[in-house]
């Protein structure tokens, strides 16, 4: 019987709207194996696709995702808490991993923001007459927006049957979304922040990154990392991501 290996650190990963938890599937795959092994993969679900995954916690368990409650989480957290939690969140989904009271090693933001929505004092981030439009379309036609918001990503996921209120409901919450100060708590409690920006992504565009992580990532001595890549650059070519994420994977 081969023996287990044993658990090292958990990477919470968050996908962002209008995709699910197989938006992580290239990257999970590109993993090697002994960081698989010795890693508890786990991935918030929005239940965007009803069809696919109901909301809750995905767990990666011998190759295959399996659904828990989200209930889960905390029942991980009393388990792991000694462990490394790496958070890893694409665009809406980095701002979702600060809801979670986790002890951070890592804050890793994939295309994300703190803020989506422009205003006067932060001009950079879509205008907010850009976004109610947008908001005002899904509620006639969610499917077509969609549809057009994966062209703007650069990667279509497939879906069949929506769950609308969730899908309507977070891209409501872009108007209002800014978790600025609790990003900053979680860093002041010894997180570290690695952030990448796509120079083509079309979503969340590198004047809006730059102003959302650059004075957090220099106080702690990093920089913004770019790459030619568009929003959803991931799902199509893991490999771009993985250099600078393994080393923190690595963590004993």
């Amino acid at each position: 019987m081969t023996q287990q290996a044993t658990i090292q650190r958990v990477l919470l990963l968050a996908h962002g709207w209008g995709y699910n938890h197989r938006f992580f599937d290239p990257l999970v795959k590109a993993l090697p194996n002994a960081i698989r092994e010795t890693t508890l993969l786990a991935c918030l679900e929005a239940g965007y696709f009803d069809d696919q995954a109901p909301s809750g916690l995905m767990v990666y368990t011998e190759g295959e995702w399996t659904h828990h409650p989200l209930e889960t989480l905390h029942s991980l957290v009393l388990a792991h808490g000694n462990l490394p939690w790496l958070g890893f969140g694409h665009s809406l989904g980095f701002s979702k991993l600060l809801d979670f009271s986790v002890r951070w090693h890592s804050l890793i933001s994939l295309h994300g923001f703190t803020r989506f929505a422009a205003n006067a004092l932060q001009p950079e981030g879509t205008a907010p007459r850009v976004l109610a439009r947008m908001c005002q379309k899904a509620e006639q036609n969610l499917p077509e927006v969609l549809n057009e918001f994966h062209a703007r990503c650069g990667f279509n996921a497939a879906f069949a049957v929506l769950n609308e209120q969730a899908l309507l409901v977070d891209l409501h919450s872009m108007q209002i979304l800014d978790c600025a100060t609790a990003l900053r708590a979680a860093l002041s409690n010894g997180a570290e922040l690695l952030a990448w920006a796509g120079l083509q992504d079309k979503i969340v565009p590198l004047p809006l990154a730059q102003a959302c992580f650059n004075e957090l990532l220099n106080s702690q001595g990093n920089q913004l990392i770019t790459l030619a890549a568009e929003h959803a650059e991931l799902a199509r070519t893991p490999a771009l991501y993985t250099g600078a994420l393994l080393p923190l994977l690595n963590t004993p």
